[in-house]
Order: structure tokens, then C-alpha cells, then sequence
């Protein structure tokens, strides 16, 4: 009984496997054959429009030709006198002048009765002086309306084209008609070698160009016995007319498309096409092109074979996974008990091991933890003993420029009882210069000490003026140019003013350092207002600082620059200076193009108050 079941369910499994392989095919075959019958109208499309440009070229260089034949003197006197040999000999001379250089067919005159009085074929045995042909439509409608355009099968030459007329106009009325003719066999022969199956249809549905010549003059579908008469009255499609034999058995819309079934002499204008039709209103004609659809059907059914093959070969990869699923889950089911145990055997030695980890991952933090504290107490050691020796150096320099201040008070007045000289100003900028220094001795000597913050303001103006003066020397033994426009009115902001201008001292200093080597030397310096704070940016062309320094830039005795070069102390002051003053300082910088530092500050209570009203 287990077994008949089990047969049974195989059964189903590989009939479900049959019936899901013919749908992938059917599906398969439908995609591809929707998308290779779009693809064709796609492609018959594009040829057809380029098919269409072509024609229209070459009409488009004839169509100038009546109008101007039909203005032409010539023209115009051996139609108002026609028995004049003169005017005629004129005018069949004139008309084949012009066709040797146009290139038209034929190029002929008609009298108001339809009779031709001059062509450019006069003197060949296929003349058409004194033929009348005033049934031909281009004629009548030429007469009634202007102009007019007729494709038809030449009565005299034998050869079809497309005629084109202009009725020639006289003072007292119309005088005739001009006529020229365009044999299209050269856009018929173009066709041809493309190896395309096309073809033109008039107005009567008959094919007047094709690249089939059994096709021409020859109906789409087969026309009734009373528009037969009447096609056959216009004697448009030569002596033996049309052969009313379609070409067509029947078309029919499907997929999205139009097709059409074809009975030809032979299989390449036999069986199913694609039929593919774009309309040229202008000459009342349509262009058909008909691309077979046995290829189509032919990539479709392979492409369909292919994926039932594909789909079989998944099938059959799937019951052979699930076989192997089967054979593993048994082997798997053998070795859970033994495994069962190794896990209980191991389970006590990866406890160890995440002791162990852990053990080791607390030491390596406290080496760290003890690494970290011990640069850290050096650099409290440098910085110890750099305050010592600033301490020291204050205490040294303060006595020789107390002495030095009392010899500039002397100088002055010496040079105050000889009645003045050259010698004051200079005297008065290095009294301006001893005072800086008295002042920033004092800094030094109560730097140790703990101060009680004091609001001080600082004017931005001053203080840039007094540090580039101070720096004007470096600047100029670089060859940096400043561009600065000190602001107006005085901008205040909340600030030391000995500490603001130490600050831009070193970030200047630190600039003209940064282009010494580099080619063009600027130095910019903008001030601007924004949300009641003032930012100064101090930019330079110099040679930039690497992204991967940027983050250590303002820590204690980094530098960028070479060794006995600097410290690396000025940043570090100047980032605390401007901290203490309640502001932050900032840099961005590109290597090879410069940096940019950018001072921002709190505006004075006072500037703000201003600023607001």
C-alpha cells in the first residue's frame, strides 16, 4: 500500500514537471515572438520613414521647375501664338535647355484645349508635340485649381512617372498648362537593392512602385467590377491597365500589429507577414512594407525551446538537491547525538577562553589608560617648565625695559628742548613698541597666577592694524601681498586686546612661514558680522596642511613646520587665548592651496546694542 502511494506521488511530481516545462514554453514563445514582431514594426518603421525622406527628396528637386517654366517668355508666346513656327522652335529649344540641366523625364507645354505645342522631346521619335491630353487629370485639375500632380503610366513614352503642372495664366485668362514629368525607377531601384519587400499604393489601392515587378499595377486585394470600370476610364496604368489580381488574401490585427497573408509565384511573396503602413498625405499614396514572419516564428520557437530546457534542467537540478537534502539530513540526524556531546565538552573550554579574552582585552586598556596618562604628565612637564622659564624670561626682560623707557623719556626731551626734529617719530613708534612689550611682560607675570576674568573689548580694526605692523617685516622679507579692507565703522568685540592681537601675530606670522616657498604670496584678511558674533578670516596661498594633521593642529608642540623651525606652541596659545575670550577657532585648508583660519567672537554689548537698533 506504501508503495502504490508513493508511486502514485511520483507520478503527479513528474507530470506537474511536464505540464510546468510546456508552460515556461508557451511563455517563452509568446514574449519572444510579441517582441521580435515589435522589433519588426519597429525597423519597418524606421525604414519606411527613410523611404519616405528619399521620395521626397527627389520630388522636392522638381518642384520649382512648372512655376518657373510657367512665368518663362518662351512659354508664354507660343501659347498665345502657337501657329508661329519662331515661338515654337523658341520654346521646344528653352524647354530642352532646362531639362538637360533639371534631369526630369519630360517637360512639355498644353494649349487650353490639352493639346502639347512644345517639349523637351521634339525631335525623338516619342515626341509629344500635338498629342492631346486633356482626359489626363493633371490637365483638368491644373486648369481648375493652379496646380496639380498625377502619377500615371506614360501614353507616348511607354514609361510610368509622376507629372507635376502649373497652369500658365494670361491677361485675359489661362493660356495652357506646363508639365513636368519624374520617373521614379531611380528611388524603385534604390529599393530594390535594399533587399526590402515594399511597395506604394495610390488612391485606388493599386501599386504603382514596388520592389517586386510582378506587384506593379496590381491591386492590394482584389477591386470590385464597379470601381474596376471606373479605374480603367482614367487609363492611368498603361494599355493593359490593372491586372485585378490581389495581392493580398487577407490581414487581420494581432499582438498589436497588423499581418497579412500573401499569395505569390514564389515563397518570398508567399505566406505571413508583418504588414507595416505609413501614409503620404501630400500625394494621397501609402507606403506598405511587409517583413516575413516565418523567421519571427522560427526565433520564437527556438528561444521557447531553450527555456523548456532550461526549465527541465532547474527541475531536474531540484530533485537532485532535494535527494542530496534527504541523504544529508540523514547523515546530519546520525551525528546529532555525538555532536550533542562535543558541545557539552566544549562548552566549559569556551567559558575559559572568554575569561581569557576578557582578562586580556581589561589589560590592554590599562596599558593604554597608563600610556596615555604618562604623555599626558609630560606634556603638563613642558608646559610646567615652559611657564617657569616665561616667568623668568618676564622678570629678566621687565628691569632692562623700565630702563629703556626712562632713556626714550630722556631722548624726547633732548629732542623736545632742540626744538624738534626728524628723530621724534621714530623715537614715538619705539615708545609704542616698549609699551607693547611692558604690557606683555605683565601678561607673563600674572599669567601664573589665578586671575579673575575681567570683560575687556577689543577693537578689530586696531588690533589687525597693530599686528600686521608688527609683522610687516616678515611680510616684506617673504614678499606677501595683504589684501585688507579695515571696517567701517570700528567693529568691538569681547576680548583681550594684547591677547587678540598676539593671536592674528602668530596665525600672520604662521601664513608668511606657509608661503615662502610657493610661487604667488597673498595674504587676505575679511572681517564679517553674523548672528551678534564677528568672524576674522585669515587666509593664505601657501602650501596647505595635510588632512590627517588637521585634528593634532592646535595640540601642544605639534608642528608642521621643519625641525628647529618652531615649537609648535603658537597654535596651542592662540586656541586658548580665544577660548578664554568666549570664541572658537577654526581652520580649513586644501594641500597644495592654502588654508584658512577663521577667528569667531562675541560682539561687544555696546556693538550689539548698535547692531540691533
Amino acid at each position: 500500500m506504501t508503495r502504490n502511494w508513493i508511486g502514485g506521488r511520483q507520478l503527479a511530481l513528474v507530470a506537474a514537471g511536464l505540464a510546468i516545462v510546456l508552460m515556461v514554453f508557451w511563455v517563452a514563445f509568446e514574449l519572444t515572438l510579441n517582441a521580435a514582431v515589435r522589433d519588426a514594426e519597429e525597423q519597418a518603421q524606421r525604414r519606411l520613414a527613410l523611404f519616405d525622406r528619399t521620395l521626397e527628396a527627389i520630388i522636392e528637386r522638381f518642384h520649382y521647375l512648372p512655376v518657373a517654366i510657367s512665368q518663362a517668355r518662351e512659354t508664354r508666346m507660343v501659347l498665345e501664338s502657337a501657329s508661329d513656327n519662331g515661338a515654337v522652335e523658341a520654346a521646344n529649344g528653352f524647354l530642352s535647355q532646362i531639362n538637360e540641366t533639371a534631369g526630369a523625364s519630360e517637360i512639355f507645354l498644353m494649349d487650353n484645349s490639352g493639346a502639347v505645342v512644345a517639349a523637351s522631346n521634339w525631335w525623338t521619335l516619342t515626341s509629344l508635340v500635338g498629342t492631346n491630353y486633356s482626359f489626363r487629370p493633371y490637365f483638368a485639375d491644373a486648369m481648375a485649381r493652379g496646380r496639380a500632380e498625377f502619377y500615371a503610366f506614360g501614353m507616348s513614352t511607354r514609361v510610368p512617372g509622376l507629372f507635376l503642372s502649373q497652369r500658365v495664366e494670361g491677361p485675359d485668362g489661362p493660356l495652357g498648362v506646363a508639365v513636368i514629368k519624374i520617373n521614379l525607377g531611380e528611388i524603385e531601384a534604390n529599393w530594390w537593392r535594399s533587399g526590402e519587400l515594399i511597395g506604394i499604393v495610390d488612391l485606388n489601392d493599386v501599386v504603382i512602385l514596388s520592389t517586386r515587378p510582378d506587384w506593379r499595377y496590381r491591386p492590394l486585394q482584389t477591386i470590385p467590377l464597379t470601381q474596376f470600370a471606373a479605374i480603367i476610364g482614367q487609363q492611368r496604368y498603361g494599355e493593359n491597365g490593372v491586372e485585378n489580381r490581389g495581392i493580398i488574401i487577407d490581414r487581420w490585427q494581432s499582438r498589436g500589429a497588423e499581418f497579412a497573408l500573401l499569395s505569390g509565384s514564389d515563397p518570398e511573396t508567399s505566406g505571413y507577414f508583418v504588414l507595416e503602413e505609413l501614409r503620404l498625405p501630400k500625394h494621397a499614396w501609402r507606403i506598405l512594407s511587409f517583413s516575413p514572419l516565418t523567421p519571427l516564428y522560427g526565433s520564437a520557437v527556438t528561444m521557447a525551446t531553450a527555456a523548456a530546457l532550461g526549465c527541465a534542467a532547474i527541475l531536474l537540478i531540484i530533485v537532485l538537491l532535494e535527494q542530496r537534502r534527504r541523504l544529508v539530513a540523514q547523515r546530519l540526524a546520525d551525528h546529532n547525538q555525538l555532536e550533542m556531546r562535543v558541545a557539552e565538552r566544549t562548552e566549559d573550554l569556551h567559558t575559559t577562553n572568554e575569561q581569557l579574552r576578557a582578562e586580556i582585552a581589561e589589560r590592554v586598556r590599562a596599558e593604554k589608560a597608563e600610556h596615555d596618562a604618562r604623555e599626558h604628565l609630560v606634556q603638563a612637564a613642558k608646559l610646567a617648565s615652559l611657564g617657569q622659564a616665561l616667568a623668568g624670561v618676564a622678570h629678566e626682560v621687565s628691569q632692562p625695559v623700565a630702563a629703556l623707557t626712562t632713556h626714550l623719556a630722556s631722548a624726547r626731551l633732548l629732542d623736545q628742548r632742540r626744538g624738534g626734529s626728524e628723530i621724534g617719530p621714530v623715537l614715538a613708534a619705539m615708545d609704542k613698541v616698549v609699551e607693547r612689550l611692558a604690557t606683555l611682560t605683565g601678561h607673563l607675570k600674572t599669567f601664573a597666577r589665578k586671575q579673575t576674568r575681567e570683560p575687556m573689548q577689543a577693537d578689530i580694526g586696531t588690533a589687525i592694524a597693530n599686528a600686521l605692523e608688527l609683522t610687516d617685516h616678515r611680510l616684506r622679507q617673504v614678499g606677501v601681498d595683504i589684501e585688507y579692507r579695515r571696517p567701517r565703522p570700528a567693529i568691538a568685540v569681547t576680548a583681550n586686546p594684547v591677547h587678540l592681537e598676539q593671536v592674528l601675530i602668530n596665525l600672520i606670522a604662521n601664513a608668511a612661514d606657509a608661503m615662502q616657498q610657493t610661487p604667488m604670496r597673498i595674504l587676505s584678511i575679511g572681517v564679517a558680522q553674523r548672528c551678534g558674533a564677528v568672524e576674522i578670516a585669515i587666509a593664505d596661498t601657501g602650501t596647505g596642511i595635510a588632512p590627517e594633521e588637521i585634528s593634532n593642529l592646535f595640540d601642544p608642540f605639534f608642528t608642521t613646520k621643519p625641525t628647529g623651525k618652531g615649537l609648535g606652541l603658537g597654535l596651542a596659545i592662540s586656541f586658548g587665548l580665544v577660548r578664554d575670550s568666549g570664541g572658537t577657532i577654526d581652520v580649513q585648508s586644501r594641500p597644495g592651496q592654502g588654508s584658512t583660519f577663521t577667528i569667531s567672537l562675541s560682539l561687544a554689548a555696546s556693538a550689539a546694542a548698535r547692531a540691533s537698533a
